[in-house]
């Protein structure tokens, strides 16, 4: 378990146990552990910490049954945006999808997150107005950048759908009631400064390095340029500069560099250091565009407005990212799916002999390559040392050190100590748990 999952599944370990996540806080709506982390996985987790304790199963069997639920629930958006023949496609290209077996191999609130989206998103099609309402809301809880991708998805979707008789529909009048008050809780915790703690460190607004080197772009730009003085700041100032920067990092989430060659460059979220998707999908994609914009425009202009909407919440946190452009899987899938239920047998046979040739080589990286060389992004030598720690005699002292990567948030949950300890030891150090000390080296 990498550091996220530790606090994740210590939190849930904690609350079922005392009511409190680790820091002390009764029932918290954002976990101050993971910088403003919203309630829906840590609370989403605990029935599989009580069944399998603080452990690998117990923070992944979310994210594990999310993975399940989206390949079905991809079926019957195929279906109901298509025909049965591209649901059954749709559910096959998930469930070997490259994107989303990386996601359901961790405690990804990002996955948990996709999966609620897609609950919504399914129950709209089916005009199941108030569950859509109940799972949309729930997703803005679970995952930040969804509070700004699926506000503008809903009106997509609703205008695809014919929005005026919709609201002829008192079950739909009653789901945007209920989806005001999930919005108005969410601006709470906004306004209250927690929630959004990480994206506020993390966007490239808040970047100080990025500033100074905008600021010299710009004084550079004045200075060498020959225009009057007078238009000089209307031509080349920080906002101009800024929103170049952004639409650069808006592009590159849609480049082929990020869908088919590197994807992420977070070992964890890509194991394989492949692309997000197949690279025959590169020429699905291609196809099933074509059919679409010969034989079904409406929903053509739903799927790409779909992929469109998800960048605009990635492109301000500066770097590509497969949790936080999840959402854009689904259409792309989609399409590929429409692409596969089109072309004649021999052509879906070639499509599917190379898909399943990368697959293969992925799997041999993530299980014979991948362990050796990327144990570090998963905390391993903290488990290590946690594990060597548990094993001591108990008159035997034992001091670890924060030198250790995550190993303050690693001994507590292998060594499932009393979360009350876990609590009153809080934000201080040295932590001291029976016979073993963690210190931090920097104090």
């Amino acid at each position: 378990m990498y550091g996220d999952e530790l606090t994740i599944v210590y939190d849930s370990y904690s609350l079922l146990k005392t009511g409190m996540d680790q820091t002390g806080e009764r029932l918290p709506i954002t976990f101050k552990m993971g910088a403003g982390r919203p309630a829906g996985y840590v609370y989403g987790s605990i029935p599989f910490v009580a069944l399998f304790g603080p452990t690998e199963w117990g923070v992944r069997g979310l994210s594990f049954l999310s993975g399940m639920g989206i390949v079905l629930i991809m079926y019957f958006i195929g279906k109901k945006l298509f025909d049965n023949n591209v649901g059954l496609w749709a559910s096959f290209l998930t469930s070997i999808s490259l994107w989303d077996i990386y996601l359901s191999r961790a405690g990804f609130e990002a996955h948990l997150a996709l999966f609620l989206s897609l609950l919504g998103v399914v129950s709209f099609l089916y005009k199941k107005y108030i569950p859509m309402a109940v799972f949309f809301g729930l997703t803005i809880f679970t995952y930040p950048t969804f509070k700004l991708t699926l506000p503008l998805l809903f009106p997509i979707l609703a205008i695809t759908s014919g929005i005026k008789e919709m609201f002829k529909d008192n079950q739909f009048k009653l789901s945007l009631l209920i989806l005001s008050l999930f919005a108005l809780f969410s601006l709470n915790e906004s306004f209250k400064g927690t929630s959004e703690e990480r994206f506020l460190r993390l966007n490239v607004l808040s970047d100080a390095q990025l500033r100074e080197e905008v600021i010299q772009k710009v004084n550079e730009k004045r200075t060498l340029s020959t225009l009057p003085e007078a238009i000089k700041p209307y031509i080349y100032n920080r906002p101009l500069l800024y929103s170049r920067i952004l639409f650069e990092n808006y592009i590159e989430n849609l480049s082929p560099q990020f869908l088919f060659l590197r994807g992420d460059r977070n070992p964890r979220a890509n194991p394989a250091e492949w692309g997000m998707l197949y690279l025959a999908e590169m020429g699905l994609l291609f196809v099933g565009l074509y059919f679409l914009a010969n034989n079904n425009k409406k929903y053509l202009t739903l799927i790409i407005c779909w992929i469109l909407i998800t960048p605009l919440a990635t492109m301000f946190l500066g770097q590509t990212h497969a949790l936080r452009n999840n959402l854009m899987l689904p259409p792309f899938i989609l399409i590929s799916a429409y692409a596969l239920s089109s072309i004649p047998k021999k052509a879906k046979l070639i499509f599917v002999s190379l898909i399943i040739v990368q697959l293969i080589h992925v799997l041999i990286t993530i299980y014979y390559f991948a362990p050796n060389k990327f144990g570090s992004f998963w905390s391993e030598e903290a488990k290590k040392k946690s594990i060597e720690a548990i094993s001591k005699p108990k008159d035997k002292k034992v001091v670890l050190s924060t030198n250790i990567d995550n190993i303050e948030y690693a001994y507590p949950v292998y060594a499932k100590i009393d979360p009350q300890l876990v609590q009153s030891q809080y934000g201080t150090f040295p932590k001291v748990y029976g016979n073993i000390t963690i210190t931090d080296v920097k104090k």
